[in-house]
C-alpha cells in the first residue's frame, strides 16, 4: 500500500463507531423497555377495574391512551434513533444532539420541580399520616434518583457523546451523502422540534375533550377543537418554515409564544386550577388528591411556568441570527 492510499483510508480523527453502536443499542434497549410499558399499563388498567373497585376509582380506556401513545411514540424514536446512530448517519447524530438538549433542560426544569413540590407533598402524606415517614423517605430516594439518572445523567452523557467533533467527523466520514438536517442549523432545528412536538401536543387535547385555556376561558368541545387545530396548523407551519430558514416563521414563532403566554396567564388568573382539574373529567379519588396535595402549591407553577416563558423568548431572538430577510 502506497503512503497516499494510507493518507486517503486514514481519517485525521478518532473513530468512534464502537461508541456510535454502543449508545445506539443503549436506546433501542430503551426503546424496548416503552414499548413494554403498553402491555403492562393495559394489564393495570385491568387489574384496577377487577380488584380495586372497592378501594380505588376504576381506570378508564380513555384515561389510558395519551400514556399509552406516549409510550408508543417513545419506543418509535428510540428504536429509529437507535438504528440511525449504529449506521453513523450524519441525521441520527444531528437529531439526537439536538434532542438531547432539549431532554437535559426539561430534565433540570422537572428534577428542580420535583424537589420544590413533589417532596412538600410526600411531606404533607406523612403529617397526615397517610403514609408512613418511613415509606415517604423510600419514595423520595427511589423518584429522585430515577430522575437524576434518566432525566440528568443519561441526557448529558448523550450531549457530550453526540457533541464530539470526533462523533461528528466520523458520521461525516462513514455518511457522505448531504442530509436534510444537513441544511439547516442545529440551534434553529431545535425549534423545529420544539413546534413540531407542540403541534402534536395541540392534536392530543382532543383525548380530554379538547380542553384548552384561551384567554380567561376554559374552551372545550366544538370550540375548543377549532382553536386546537388552529393551533395546531400555526405550529406545523413553524416548524416546517424555521426548518426552511423562513423569517416570516420566525416572527410566526415569537409572535405565537408570546401570545400563548398572554392567554395562560390571563385564563388561570380568572379560572382555578381546581376548576381545569374538574373539566378534565378526572375521577373524583384523583380530583380529592389534586385539591389536597397540588392545587394549594400551585403558586411554584407560575412561578416554573414564567421562567419557561423567558428562556424560550430568549432563546428564540437568540436564534434570530439565522434568518435572513428575502432582500439579504
Amino acid at each position: 500500500m502506497t503512503h497516499l492510499e494510507e493518507t486517503v483510508q486514514s481519517p485525521d480523527f478518532k473513530d468512534r463507531k464502537t461508541g456510535l453502536v454502543v449508545f445506539g443499542v443503549l436506546q433501542i434497549i430503551f426503546g424496548g423497555f416503552c414499548a413494554l410499558d403498553v402491555p403492562l399499563m393495559i394489564l393495570g388498567m385491568v387489574a384496577s377495574n377487577v380488584l380495586g373497585k372497592s378501594s380505588a376509582a376504576p381506570i378508564s380506556l380513555r384515561m389510558m391512551i395519551p400514556g399509552i401513545l406516549f409510550y408508543v411514540l417513545l419506543a418509535v424514536w428510540f428504536i429509529w434513533m437507535g438504528i440511525g446512530s449504529i449506521k453513523a448517519r450524519r441525521w441520527a447524530r444531528a437529531i439526537l444532539l439536538v434532542s438531547s438538549w432539549l431532554w437535559l433542560i426539561c430534565g433540570v426544569g422537572g428534577l428542580i420541580f420535583v424537589l420544590l413540590f413533589m417532596s412538600g407533598m410526600y411531606d404533607q402524606m406523612a403529617r397526615n399520616k397517610q403514609m408512613p415517614q418511613e415509606m415517604v423517605l423510600v419514595m423520595k430516594f427511589v423518584m429522585i434518583g430515577f430522575m437524576t439518572v434518566f432525566y440528568l445523567i443519561i441526557p448529558a452523557a448523550f450531549v457530550l457523546f453526540y457533541g464530539s467533533k470526533n462523533v461528528k467527523a466520523t458520521c461525516e466520514f462513514r455518511d457522505s451523502h448531504v442530509r436534510w438536517t444537513d441544511k439547516c442549523p442545529l440551534p434553529v432545528l431545535a425549534v423545529t422540534i420544539i413546534f413540531a412536538f407542540w403541534a402534536v401536543s395541540m392534536l392530543l387535547t382532543g383525548l380530554s375533550g379538547w380542553l384548552i385555556p384561551f384567554f380567561g376561558s376554559i374552551l372545550s368541545g366544538l370550540t375548543g377543537a377549532l382553536v386546537s387545530l388552529v393551533a395546531a396548523l400555526l405550529c406545523l407551519y413553524i416548524a416546517w418554515g424555521t426548518y426552511k430558514l423562513r423569517i416570516s416563521a420566525w416572527w410566526c414563532s415569537l409572535l405565537l409564544t408570546i401570545v400563548w403566554a398572554l392567554s395562560v396567564v390571563i385564563t388561570f388568573s380568572r379560572v382555578s386550577m381546581s376548576d381545569f382539574y374538574e373539566k378534565m373529567k378526572l375521577p373524583e379519588q384523583q380530583l380529592e388528591m389534586m385539591r389536597n396535595y397540588v392545587i394549594p402549591q400551585s403558586p411554584i407553577m407560575p412561578l416554573f411556568f414564567g421562567i419557561s416563558f423567558l428562556g424560550l423568548l430568549g432563546y428564540l431572538l437568540y436564534t434570530r441570527r439565522y434568518f435572513k430577510i428575502p432582500s439579504e
